[in-house]
């Protein structure tokens, strides 16, 4: 869950430790929680960038079901711009109001 004020680092770090630690292989999804963002210094570079990322990652992850909970519709375009760039990749993204609709997409796609 990211609260407060957030960089687009910040989300490119927790990518990174994600990516690397050893369980990341057995998870089947991930929900990111944006609803506590209060700002950010996000652009939309930042998003073409975790896509790039997720690509090369997927080609050893294979699948991955990723949830983006952002109610706040000032933050809405950068995510679905990530959403829109991973498109087709074996990485299946999607965007969520609430955390409880975030697991029931979840929970069909397992």
């Amino acid at each position: 869950m990211f609260s407060g004020e957030v960089s687009g680092d910040e989300i490119f770090e927790s990518n990174l430790e994600l990516h690397t630690d050893i369980r990341f292989k057995g998870i089947q999804y991930i929900i990111n929680d944006f609803s506590g963002v209060t700002d950010h210094s996000i652009d939309l570079g930042h998003t073409e960038v975790y896509a790039s990322t997720d690509k090369i990652i997927s080609k050893t992850k294979h699948t991955l079901a990723i949830a983006l909970v952002v109610p706040q519709a000032h933050f809405f375009d950068l995510a679905k711009n990530y959403c829109d760039l991973m498109r087709g990749q074996t990485f299946e993204c999607n965007i969520f109001q609430t955390v409880e609709d975030a697991r029931s997409w979840i929970s069909k796609s397992e």
